[in-house]
């Protein structure tokens, strides 16, 4: 027994040697717990490896709790443990027998960001030798917008976006590096692997990264559909957290009209017309003191609200993410809206050491209320005038002119206008290791759609003119479905200081599409029970329909190749065989190659201690453009449905004839681009750089050639003509500070220039934006793409004397504009117009700050464009009596003589296409401002949260500019020849909103 005691003893206290628990807290630099950190054993590995230097975890680790706090039991008081957690520096701490060990992690900026997504792959920062930028999900989420087009403003260099309106729910134009074509000028998108050309659905709350690519030798992969760069957008996924997250995230907030456009008002206006008739029409015109603001009449303070849930998890097997979206928008026009509803549902399976499934699937439901756009009448009414006149009626504004219509009348009687959509978007795939480094994926993408469109417009009478004797509803269907199928091999291996990745592919889509719309008129009632076709008379139907459909297949390669992880090499090519052109012309080839030099690990370099990485890249390459031609461009269109009479029976005969003649010879717009960068990063990683020079000369445009109207085609063909040059650089700084108190700020600048180079065989110009039978738009060798073209101005004409010794186009009277005899022949035509500048800004920057203090944080965004100008398209075009905006005060009189401002007239010389016309389209806007707040975790623990923050943030809330309209953002973009016109479009709002972010 005694033997048996003493062996027993003696196990205990080896075991107690063995065994060894220690405890403590992990937190960040600013001394806060970090929640689900991984602590870990680690045991030397030289019985496994052979080599003593190999140390790999044993396998016993725990993870962080909610306050920060671990417990652990080690082999011995003389284990290594590791701690870590993503986006910080991994640790490893010796024991020594402690049995307290609290440890703080430090931010790994490089961490943050050394992988990026590339077409189809991903590549680590340090080797990429495109030109590709990068924002992560605090990039973009913190914007109150419904999707990510607007949240992108002012955020890349390169990158200019415009919002297409402030209509609810509006996305925006976006122009990668300049408009490099004189068609569709789009990005192309790629989101979560399915390619499209509309990202519309996609929540900025799903996102977990995006990269634009800019540069051919990024975009190349993408061929025939690269050459306005590629966005690339990834959506959240479970992958790198191992313990589930619940999140509740809203806001409520309200938009209102950033400015209001100066008009005349109701004295004011008086005055004017008086001078304009040249009697006291108005004997007393301050009896009409303000007058009627027509602007306050339509627009409104407006609310938003938006509501988001989401979980994501996941283990070595199996990882998931889950959100779904509400978010509900009125607009600051009465009678608009927008609501939407998303579901995203991404996973991973890991089936076996070999094969993994996967998807992305997402659907989104959205309605749409779109009253009738009133802008532009607010704009022109009189405001001697009121809404309703003393009978409590809508008052009848044609006094002043037939054109006119009461705008809040249109709002009441044109507001049942709503669109529905639905769509289905996302992929499946495989990814199957078949040997060591070798992998094949399989990739099914699908996106099917679905809208219809109601509109009932009333039997209803303000005037003449402003009526509409039956009532009608017209009814839209329509539907797309498209797929793409790829399948790709990636090769990756190591051989000593060589590295190499290599991809082949091979992929099929089909893009299908079809369309219905019909209408009736005269229906027993307005309520929306009646509201169906088929409670309409039968007589009066009306119909149309079409359908399309397109076809692609392409074969990809690429090669990355790296040495001593300081020389690297890119190679790729893509052939395209596309439905839309002939099959002589189907196939392109689209070639690109790229160098990188990291002379940050050169000894030379090192030994500066200056850089902490500096990296030099070049790259050339070829795209294509396929989404600038027409479906099929290449074939003639013939339309039937046309009715004549012949012989005097007068039978109705029908009949088709060739609307369009169609081009067998067309082929693939083309687009050379050349990029010169460098990368580089200073003070520990505190300080980084990127710069970029790049050349794009985009060839083989295509686009319509006019012909002579005795041909007999109604469309001009389409040909390959012009070609188009953007220069430029792409710079951007960050610089960011980690600790108690945290901060960073970046600035991005891109001055870009753009110059038509060539037009087609005997076309020296193209004329555009006709005002009065004269163009305001002029495309010309030497110019910017749809530069203004017209007068300049050159003064007031005083007197009959100044009139009679001057050049003049003959007819103007004193107060009238004088305009500049450029070629000085005594005569003022069309000879002395002249360019008047252009639309396309020269410079783009944004900038921003942001800052982190105890829980409180701060983001702070600006955006600028500079050089550009815009055309005040909505004070030109006069077909009645409108309001003059308040400039017009100071009109030329007899009495009171201007130089500035010509006498009141409506219409006629002194609307003339004009300088006077056109403004200084640059701005500096605040486009974002967030401030929040985050409870303790010590608190949060006790409650068993994980986060709790709220925080308050506005958009637009600050816009310096020139010009006198709403704002000078007006896109244009399916039309690059009319860009920067103001016609009086839905204006963008000021939005301020409080929100609170929950995470469990």
């Amino acid at each position: 027994m005694k033997y048996f005691l003493t062996m027993l003893t003696f196990l205990y206290l080896l075991k107690a040697d063995a065994q060894f628990v220690i405890k403590g807290i992990i937190t960040d630099m600013k001394n806060e717990p970090i929640i689900g950190a991984v602590v870990q054993e680690k045991t030397n590995a030289t019985t496994i490896s052979g080599n003593p230097d190999v140390v790999v975890t044993s396998g016993n680790g725990t993870v962080t709790d909610f306050d920060g706090s671990y417990q652990l039991e080690v082999s011995s008081g003389s284990a290594v443990i590791e701690v870590s957690y993503l986006g910080f520096v991994t640790k490893e701490i010796q024991v020594e027998n402690q049995v307290e060990i609290n440890v703080m992690l430090s931010e790994d900026a490089v961490l943050l960001d050394q992988v990026v997504v590339v077409g189809y792959g991903v590549q680590k920062k340090s080797d990429v030798t495109g030109s590709i930028s990068s924002l992560k999900a605090k990039d973009v989420e913190k914007i109150a917008t419904p999707n990510i087009e607007q949240a992108l403003q002012g955020k890349i260099a390169g990158v200019f976006v415009s919002p297409n309106s402030g209509e609810p729910g509006a996305g925006a134009v976006i122009r990668i590096r300049g408009t490099g074509t004189l068609n569709n000028a789009n990005p192309l998108y790629v989101i979560d692997g399915m390619i499209t050309y509309d990202a519309s659905l996609v929540n900025p709350q799903d996102v977990e990264s995006l990269e634009v690519l800019k540069d051919a030798s990024a975009a190349a992969i993408y061929g025939s559909r690269g050459a306005n760069g590629v966005i690339i957008i990834t959506t959240k996924n479970g992958k790198n957290r191992k313990t589930a997250q619940v999140q509740v995230s809203s806001y409520a907030g309200t938009q209102e009209l950033i400015k209001e456009i100066p008009m005349l008002n109701g004295t004011q206006f008086a005055r004017a017309y008086n001078q304009f008739r040249g009697n006291n029409f108005y004997p007393n015109p301050e009896q009409f003191g303000e007058g009627t603001n027509w602007q306050r009449e339509i627009f409104r303070e407006a609310p938003m609200y938006n509501l988001q849930f989401s979980a994501t998890g996941g283990s070595e097997q199996f990882s998931y993410s889950f959100s779904t979206n509400y978010f509900d928008q009125d607009g600051i026009l009465d009678y608009t809206s927008f609501k939407r509803g998303t579901f995203r549902f991404n996973s991973e399976a890991k089936l076996n050491s070999w094969l993994k499934l996967g998807n992305n699937v997402s659907y989104a439901i959205s309605k749409s209320q779109k009253g009738p756009n009133v802008v532009t009448g607010a704009y022109r009414m009189p405001s001697v005038l009121s809404v309703r006149d003393t009978t409590g009626d809508f008052t009848d504004p044609t006094f002043f002119g037939s054109a006119l219509g009461n705008p809040v009348a249109d709002q009441f009687y044109k507001n049942n206008n709503t669109a529905n959509t639905n769509r289905l978007f996302g992929n499946l795939y495989f990814d199957a290791t078949i040997l060591k480094g070798l992998v094949f994926r399989s990739n099914f993408g699908f996106d099917r759609n679905s809208g219809k469109s109601k509109y009932f417009e009333p039997k209803f009478e303000v005037s003449l003119s402003q009526r509409n004797v039956n009532d009608r509803l017209t009814v839209g269907f329509g539907e797309g479905n498209n797929w793409i199928w790829e399948q790709t091999l990636t090769y990756n291996k190591e051989i000593g200081e060589h590295n190499i990745t290599g991809l082949v592919g091979y992929t099929a889509e089909e893009r299908l599409s079809e369309h219905f719309g019909a209408s009736r008129e005269g229906f027993p009632g307005t309520i929306d029970e009646l509201l169906y076709l088929s409670a309409g008379n039968d007589t009066t139907q009306m119909n149309s329909g079409g359908a399309a459909d397109e076809a692609l297949v392409s074969k990809l390669f690429r090669l990355n190749y790296g040495f001593r992880s300081k020389y690297f090499l890119t190679a790729s090519m893509r052939i395209d065989q596309s439905s839309r052109f002939t099959k002589d012309n189907r196939t392109g080839y689209f070639p690109s190659a790229s160098l990188g030099w990291s002379l940050g690990n050169e000894s030379f370099i090192q030994d500066l201690n200056v850089f902490d990485h500096l990296k030099l890249r070049a790259s050339y390459g070829v795209l294509g453009n396929q989404a600038s031609a027409s479906t099929y461009p290449g074939s003639g269109v013939v339309v039937g449905g046309l009715y004549s009479l012949f012989s005097s029976s007068e039978i109705l005969n029908y009949g088709a004839t060739l609307t369009t003649i169609g081009n067998s010879d067309l082929h693939w717009e083309t687009s050379r681009q050349t990029d010169i960068g460098v990368d580089a990063g200073f003070l520990n990683g505190r300080l980084t750089m990127e710069l970029d020079w790049y050349n794009r000369y985009t060839y083989d445009i295509i686009a319509p050639v006019p012909i002579p109207d005795y041909v007999g085609s109604e469309g001009d063909p389409i040909v390959n003509t012009a070609e188009v040059k953007n220069t430029g650089f792409d710079i951007a700084l960050n610089y960011r500070q980690v600790g108690t108190f945290s901060y960073n700020f970046g600035v991005n600048i891109s001055p870009v220039k753009n110059e038509v180079m060539k037009l087609a065989q005997g076309k020296s110009e193209i004329f555009a934006a006709f005002f009065d039978g004269a163009p305001a738009s002029k495309t010309e060798v030497g110019l910017p793409i749809g530069s203004y073209y017209g007068y300049q101005v050159d003064g007031i004409f005083q007197s009959e004397e100044e009139i009679t010794s001057s050049a003049k186009i003959g007819g103007e009277k004193p107060g009238d504009i004088k305009f500049r005899d450029l070629n000085s022949d005594g005569v003022i035509n069309d000879l002395d117009r002249t360019n008047l500048g252009s639309p396309i800004p020269t410079l783009t920057y944004g900038f921003n700050v942001g800052a982190e203090w105890k829980g409180i944080d701060l983001a702070i965004d600006f955006l600028g464009v500079h050089g550009n100008k815009v055309y005040n398209a909505k004070e030109v075009g006069r077909f009645a009596i409108y309001n003059w905006e308040e400039h017009v005060a100071d009109a030329w009189t007899v009495d009171d003589p201007s130089t500035t401002e010509p006498r009141v007239t409506n219409g006629g010389h002194n609307y003339r296409v004009s300088d006077r016309f056109i403004q200084d389209g640059s701005y500096i806007r605040l486009r974002n401002v967030n401030v929040g707040y985050t409870l303790p975790s010590s608190f949060l623990s006790k409650i068993k949260l994980q986060s709790f923050r709220i925080f308050a943030s506005g958009s637009n809330l600050w816009t310096k500019q020139k010009f006198t309209g709403y704002s000078p953002e007006f896109p244009n973009g399916t039309n690059p020849y009319e860009v920067g016109l103001d016609f009086g479009s839905y204006p963008i709002a000021k939005t301020m909103q409080l929100g609170v972010d929950v995470r469990f």
